[in-house]
């Protein structure tokens, strides 16, 4: 399970970082995410159920073809940066 939370300039149709209004239950969705495309733009931001084995793609898996997003990040909670799966 997953959830979009920001949809950023690059995809939006006013060239505007769009936040969506969602409540994110962490308890649910604890693993914060973000999708890029192969040329490292960032094109959303969500959290997710799993960051560590095939349900952690899900959102990739979602969105590639619509928007040609190739990677999925996932926060280290320790360093606070995102790493490729």
């Amino acid at each position: 399970m997953f959830q979009v939370t920001k949809w950023t300039k690059f995809i939006t149709d006013d060239e505007k970082d769009k936040n969506i209004k969602l409540k994110v239950d962490p308890s649910l969705v604890p693993f914060k995410f973000r999708l890029l495309d192969d040329d490292g733009i960032i094109y959303a931001y969500g959290y997710s159920s799993s960051e560590d084995d095939e349900n952690a793609f899900a959102p990739l898996d979602a969105y590639a073809s619509a928007y040609g997003v190739t990677v999925i990040q996932y926060m280290n909670p320790k360093t606070g940066k995102y790493e490729t799966l």
